[in-house]
């Protein structure tokens, strides 16, 4: 009976896994066909650049409040909406007459994804034996590395034929998971009538965002000054530096379960101070790298420490605020993509001076990232 049980929770956790892509693979698909795109709207590549802020800052903004909202009004209802509104907004990009409804359809699509990754993450958190989160937190993370590199190759292959392409396929993807996958799958929160924003105000709670948006602004963060020292320093060509970036998440995802694993034996607190340091020390490697050999090398390390330290604050917020576990994780995903967006407009000035200060000083904010760990006082482990 007990076997039987747990082959059904796993079952359950695989369509959350399925639908934990879907945010990753359509806010990625679009940066290789940007070319092909500025030439459907007539205008320039900085403009058409927008088609990716537009999906992520609305997505940031939302986070600190989707996950609350969600447990508020239900789940299950918030992720069927969520998933209809990511479809549609798809469409909305297939039949853009212009600019203009394009970026109306990216901003669509970056609501919506607020309000599926942190419900997706609450669900599989009440799927699985607490024993086991640490895992579950690491095959969704590995999911999401996957869906980060299924689009850009998508979207690439799209763009050679017809770049409309990619979004349909985003729209049918979207739709098979809402009618055959997610209906059943969504736990609903137990006390939906006491669910407040209140419990994510907490000091602990700002340091455990603080920890997300350290790393990410730092060490987690250094993807766009590797693909530059591959293009400048080294003399890559534009697909052999995106191969280079692609070896990080593939990492990443391959990595995912192991480091589930090792949360769930020391504890995502430990584990998350030492892959802080770990990926402290894969930015402080970057000064040193002169060959294509060396920066494959130390990226894939560094890829591999970003996906660790992203399994270990998504199990950290998901255990934080028990009565309101998708706020948890909504508001400290916010602050992982907030420092996302912070950390190029600080290092990239800073990189065009002085390459060793940038990499030096994305390091740095690791240390801001372990004080903040501690300062947390959150863990996994039921002692």
């Amino acid at each position: 009976m007990v076997a039987r049980l747990l082959h059904l929770k796993r079952n359950q956790r695989i369509p959350l896994y399925l639908g934990g892509m879907m945010g990753p693979f359509g806010g990625t698909v679009l940066i290789p066909m940007i070319p092909e795109l500025r030439t459907t709207f007539e205008t320039t590549t900085a403009t058409m650049g927008w088609g990716l802020g537009a999906y992520f800052f609305p997505y940031a903004l939302f986070l600190l409040v989707s996950g609350t909202i969600g447990e508020r009004w239900g789940r299950s209802k918030c992720v069927q909406i969520a998933f209809f509104t990511y479809a549609l907004a798809a469409l909305v990009c297939v039949a853009s007459p212009n600019l203009g409804w394009f970026f109306a359809g990216r901003t669509m699509q970056g609501t919506a994804n607020a309000f599926m990754t942190p419900l997706l993450l609450a669900s599989l958190v009440d799927a699985t034996e607490p024993e086991r989160l640490g895992r579950s937190m690491g095959s969704y993370a590995a999911f999401q590395a996957l869906g980060g590199v299924l689009g850009p190759l998508v979207g690439g292959i799209s763009a050679d034929g017809n770049w409309r392409w990619a979004f349909i396929a985003i729209s049918v993807m979207s739709a098979i998971l809402l009618v055959f996958l997610l209906q059943r799958q969504i736990e609903e929160s137990v006390n939906i009538n006491s669910v407040s924003i209140r419990g994510l105000l907490s000091g602990r709670m700002l340091a455990l965002g603080l920890m997300a948006l350290a790393t990410s602004a730092g060490p987690a963060g250094v993807g766009v000054l590797v693909a530059i020292v591959a293009r400048d320093n080294i003399g890559m060509s534009g697909s052999a530096a995106g191969l280079v970036l692609i070896s990080g998440t593939l990492t990443a995802a391959a990595l995912g379960p192991v480091w589930g694993r090792f949360i769930d034996l020391v504890g995502a607190r430990r584990a998350g101070l030492v892959a802080v340091t770990l990926s402290s020390l894969s930015a402080l490697l970057l000064i040193w790298v002169s060959t294509a050999g060396g920066l494959v090398f130390i990226w894939m390390l560094g890829g591999a420490t970003a996906g660790f330290i992203a399994t270990c604050f998504q199990s950290l917020a998901a255990v934080a605020v028990t009565g309101n576990r998708g706020g948890g994780i909504s508001f400290v995903l916010s602050h992982r993509f907030l420092g996302s967006a912070i950390g190029p407009l600080i290092w990239l000035p800073v990189y065009s001076n002085s390459p060793a200060s940038a990499f030096l000083g994305c390091a740095s904010l690791g240390v801001i990232a372990l004080v903040a760990v501690i300062a947390s006082g959150y863990d996994t482990l039921p002692s």
